[in-house]
């Protein structure tokens, strides 16, 4: 008989930040949130949001929306989220 390990992933708790008229559509209970296991990087977090806040969802995908991870801009959507990580979503600003 051969045993079988399988290792559960702990949930990630994340704080997520939605700047400009983001934070105006997200409910206020994502402000910290544990990601179900299936979320791994900043792509699987948007696609995640997408199915959770259609709504908001729509909206970060109907412009440029720039990903903060820990203060540090994200350049690429599949870098790995962390627990403790802080991501904020931020459009575009205009203005002089």
């Amino acid at each position: 008989m051969v045993a079988r390990l399988f290792h559960r992933r702990e949930a990630q708790v994340v704080r997520l930040v939605f700047l400009g008229k983001f934070g105006d559509m997200a409910p206020a209970d994502l402000a910290q949130i544990a990601l179900p296991g299936d979320v791994r990087s900043l792509a699987d977090l948007q696609a995640w949001l997408t199915r959770t806040e259609p709504q908001l969802g729509a909206a970060m995908a109907a412009t440029k929306t720039r990903l903060i991870v820990n203060q540090c801009v994200a350049h690429d959507l599949s870098q790995s989220v962390a627990d403790g990580d802080e991501i904020a979503f931020l459009p575009p600003m205009s203005g002089g």
